[in-house]
């Protein structure tokens, strides 16, 4: 990518600018800077004038109180304002300006969020960057649990991670010589939802107690798992556990897939995900394991997900090469027509969709 010379003056010139909205007597749009948080998305705009020019936007994400003091038809407006009074700050920078400013209602789970920076205090960690979860665009759940209870929390770990989740479990996840508190800080802070392990004991451990509490106040999604005879108590006691085996928590992992993605509300990100491992799978019992974890939680396919599915089933030796998917146990023609409604079939190394017959002859 290009090395843009503005992006590193965005941020000061935000300064700059809060502080001449205050002196203007502006309170609101120097409060908006202020109690926002932002994200610059680098290369939205280009222009081959003048040798090309190129065009930044800046991402503000409001909280909620402060969002509701802007009028929903004034909201373009300041955006326009701000992102011209940003171009008269940064005057030094030839062929790149910002291109626009968006105004945006502040979502923990909004991808663009998670890559945020708060304008009045240090950066908010980013996930790519703590270490802690993996490669990809995966689930990010944390496990809050009891020491003597950790061998469950790496039995849900093993149980969730082919379904594209990656589990902050801090007695596997912290490397030796690390800050244990500062590795748990950051699990918290970068998680997408908690799983809390009810187990006898829980919540007379301080540590546990402020992890709930800390993904209560992020307004982060929390689920129970029952594990035993204990409850969910205060703030969660009006969630309703799961209730699981701790010998048997593989069995637990479809409908614990399906309880995480809708609390966090993006199906449609880990449908993708799940669909992503299946066209990848590396043997004929990984196609078979991935295909399988498919029936057990995606319901619905649309346009894009079957042709990303042609696509990698006809590039993958060993999709179309393994009799497993294609006998009525894994079924996967069976499985393509009951959640989409049309019909398929297999030619050579092609999945066909077959048109319903018609005899209108058009004159």
């Amino acid at each position: 990518m290009t090395d843009f010379m503005l992006l590193p003056k965005i941020p000061p010139a935000l300064r700059r600018l809060r502080g001449h909205y205050y002196n203007k007597g502006e309170t609101d749009l120097g409060d908006l800077i202020e109690l926002s948080r932002f994200h610059i998305e680098p290369e939205t705009h280009y222009d081959n004038w003048n040798g090309g020019t190129y065009g930044h936007d800046v991402l503000f994400f409001v909280p909620e109180e402060k969002m509701d003091s802007i009028d929903l038809d004034d909201q373009q407006q300041i955006s326009n304002r701000i992102t011209q009074d940003l171009n008269k700050v940064i005057t030094d920078v030839e062929n790149e300006h910002v291109n626009a400013v968006h105004i945006k209602l502040a979502d923990e789970s909004d991808p663009d969020y998670q890559k945020t920076f708060p304008f009045s205090r240090r950066p908010h960690p980013r996930p790519e960057d703590v270490g802690l979860w993996g490669d990809g665009n995966r689930l990010r759940l944390f496990i809050s649990h009891l020491a003597e209870h950790k061998a469950i929390a790496h039995r849900i770990t093993e149980a969730m991670e082919p379904f594209g989740v990656s589990t902050f479990v801090a007695h596997d996840n912290i490397k030796p010589m690390k800050e244990w508190q500062k590795e748990i800080l950051n699990g918290l802070m970068t998680m997408e939802v908690m799983v809390v392990l009810l187990t006898d004991g829980i919540h007379k451990s301080v540590w546990t107690n402020q992890e709930i509490g800390f993904a209560l106040g992020k307004g982060i999604p929390i689920i129970c798992l029952k594990v035993g005879a204990q409850d969910p108590e205060g703030f969660i006691g009006s969630i309703q556990a799961l209730k699981v085996s701790s010998e048997d928590i593989a069995s637990l992992a479809p409908e614990l897939f399906r309880a995480l993605v809708k609390v966090i509300g993006q199906e449609e990100r880990h449908k993708e995900i799940l669909i992503e491992a299946f066209v990848s799978s590396k043997s004929y019992l990984n196609a078979m394991a991935n295909l399988k974890r498919l029936t057990q939680v995606v319901y619905s396919l649309n346009d894009a997900d079957i042709n990303r599915i042609k696509e990698g089933y006809a590039q993958n030796d060993q999709l179309y090469n393994c009799a497993g998917i294609h006998n009525s146990r894994n079924g996967l023609i069976q499985y393509l027509e009951r959640v989409t409604g049309k019909e398929f079939e297999l030619k050579d190394r092609e999945i066909i969709e077959v048109k319903p017959y018609t005899d209108d002859i058009p004159f």
